[in-house]
């Protein structure tokens, strides 16, 4: 009997902490209350989703926990990420599930706050025998992997390059691990991918989502 996670990779939205590459056109408020829509829609989504256990890891001070604790319900666990570099920070998050006893362990992002919740399936029942499923983003890096044992040394050592997904690809295979992709999804990290967002959450579907809300109340945004 396999015991799966899905940890969710974020911080609390304040201001001036997240989403500063957004900034400008936003403001380090607009910014922040985006994020903190995309967190909204994140945890009710992966609660009505209920495929594995739900995690959430995140940067910062411990008096984040709170707000965040107000956003992410008693359906989840909740692990400070430790580590001077994201890499460090990563690699800590999957040896702490690995270590408490889990056997498939899927990361996601913060910044793809639609994800279709499929995605996680199909990455979870891809695991198994040294397999790594890596979820590529638009700008070279990837909105999810996932692993089956402890990365020891898969990622690279900078993660905020265009050949993250090339690197941790290549890394993999060099280990004789297979390496299974999903389809690309926007992570929206710079300002040209606000207009991929904005594009998709014009969807009905996505009527009551916080992030739609958030984006309505951003009438000042022009993205060139």
């Amino acid at each position: 009997m396999h015991r799966s996670a899905v940890v969710v990779m974020a911080r609390a939205p304040v201001p001036g902490t997240c989403k500063t590459r957004l900034c400008p056109p936003l403001s380090p408020e607009d910014a922040a209350a985006l994020y903190g829509a995309f967190l909204e829609d994140i945890a009710r989504e992966l609660e009505a989703w209920a495929g594995a256990d739900l995690w959430l890891a995140f940067a910062g001070e411990p008096r984040d926990e709170p707000e965040l604790r107000r956003l992410f319900g008693g359906s989840w666990s909740l692990l400070r990420q430790r580590g001077a570099s994201l890499t460090d920070r990563m690699e800590a998050v999957f040896d702490h599930l690995f270590g408490a006893g889990y056997d498939r362990v899927v990361m996601r992002n913060s910044d793809s706050p639609h994800l279709p919740p499929p995605l996680l399936d199909q990455a979870l029942g891809a695991l198994g025998d040294g397999a790594v499923v890596l979820g590529p983003d638009h700008g070279g890096g990837y909105y999810l992997v996932g692993l089956d044992r402890p990365p020891a040394g898969l990622f690279p050592s900078v993660m905020s390059t265009s050949s993250v997904y090339e690197q941790t690809a290549r890394a993999a295979i060099a280990r004789g691990l297979a390496v299974i992709t999903l389809e690309p999804f926007v992570d929206v990290d710079l300002p040209e991918d606000l207009r991929q967002l904005r594009d998709d959450f014009a969807a009905p579907r996505f009527a009551g989502w916080a992030t739609r809300s958030a984006l309505v109340r951003l009438p000042h945004l022009e993205i060139s």
